[in-house]
């Protein structure tokens, strides 16, 4: 059976077409506003009997800085291959399975100024 050409008019159904637009754009836009409010502060609010006290909340402040100080001591700019910090990037994963990121900051911290002192390259 052939259709005619009123079902192939583009121009029909335009207030539907625009609906749906309306509504795509909506829902995007809502996605965006809300995956802010996925922050710790925005989500302890909405469970304030669950929330950290002020000194978890501060312990994991500082276990975040941590773990940025991992990042700046694995991955410096490098001009040429630095063994040490390879080595310490690989132990910090497998050291942070076994404790929290400031310990593991220390440690590797420790390590890294025994072994570049000692010219360890290998």
């Amino acid at each position: 059976m052939l259709l005619s050409l009123k079902q192939f008019d583009s121009r029909r159904n335009t207030p539907m077409k625009m609906s749906l637009l309306f509504t795509s754009l909506l829902v995007i836009s809502i996605q965006s506003i809300s995956a802010s409010e996925y922050s710790y502060k925005a989500i302890a609010k909405r469970h304030p009997n669950a929330q950290m006290s002020a000194e978890e909340y501060l312990k994991a402040r500082m276990e975040g800085e941590c773990l940025v100080g991992l990042k700046e001591l694995n991955f410096k700019k490098q001009e040429k291959f630095d063994a040490v910090a390879e080595w310490t990037n690989y132990r910090s994963i497998s050291l942070l399975e076994q404790f929290p990121p400031c310990k593991v900051l220390i440690i590797l911290e420790v390590a890294k100024s025994k072994l570049d002192k000692n010219g360890t390259t290998k």
